[in-house]
């Protein structure tokens, strides 16, 4: 191969990301591709909201039931569910639905203006007030203060400190963290964190 040709291919790999780069781009402004947990009781409201900012057809519903553990993981059930039990819940679970949308939004489809990024924010917020919860594998623009209010921190942060996993292992937000953060961008604010942690995995010890 000649180096003219090694300089085609090197042309065609920058094309080749730049169309990447648009692709990520439609699909992130121009797509919807969302799940979200949240209790049974809250589905009407959830379906309202969706039609309302996204309009994403046909919509997943999926039950799934959350059960009451020792120990509060970063999904958890409403706090006192059972003193006030609703369909499907017991004294030990509560009852939540999986709610997706992966299409176009209607406002696209009709080639009208839809600004995707803060649709989401929107349905982020409204799911934090309603204690529901985001997939990380859906396109997401939660902050990391914002991620922490829709996830309990305190076990998952307290297993990174007893097993040494800071400055190891990228921490949960930054590993599922999409939105428009470069690579570079992450791992810095991540190195930024571990910094923070291990000065107060050291005041512990």
């Amino acid at each position: 191969m000649s180096s003219s040709d090694h300089s085609g291919v090197g042309r065609k790999r920058g094309g080749d990301h730049s169309g990447g780069e648009a692709i990520r781009k439609y699909y992130h402004d121009m797509h919807v591709i969302q799940d979200m947990l949240l209790p049974m009781h809250k589905v009407a409201d959830a379906l309202e909201f969706l039609h309302r900012e996204m309009e994403v057809y046909p919509i997943w519903l999926c039950p799934h039931r959350l059960f009451k553990l020792p120990v509060k993981t970063m999904v958890y059930p409403e706090p006192g569910f059972e003193l006030d039990p609703k369909q499907g819940d017991t004294s030990f679970a509560q009852m939540f639905a999986d709610i997706g949308v992966y299409y176009a939004p209607g406002p696209v489809l009709r080639g009208e203006e839809f600004d995707g990024a803060e649709a989401v924010h929107r349905l982020e917020e409204w799911l934090i007030q309603n204690h529901g919860f985001q997939p990380q594998y859906s396109v997401s623009e939660l902050s990391e203060d914002n991620f922490w209010r829709m996830f309990d921190r305190e076990l998952y942060h307290h297993c990174r400190r007893k097993y040494k996993a800071i400055g190891t292992f990228m921490d949960v937000y930054y590993k599922s963290k999409k939105g428009k953060k470069t690579e570079k961008e992450v791992l810095e604010a991540e190195a930024a964190i571990a910094e923070t942690e291990y000065a107060v995995a050291e005041k512990e010890n």
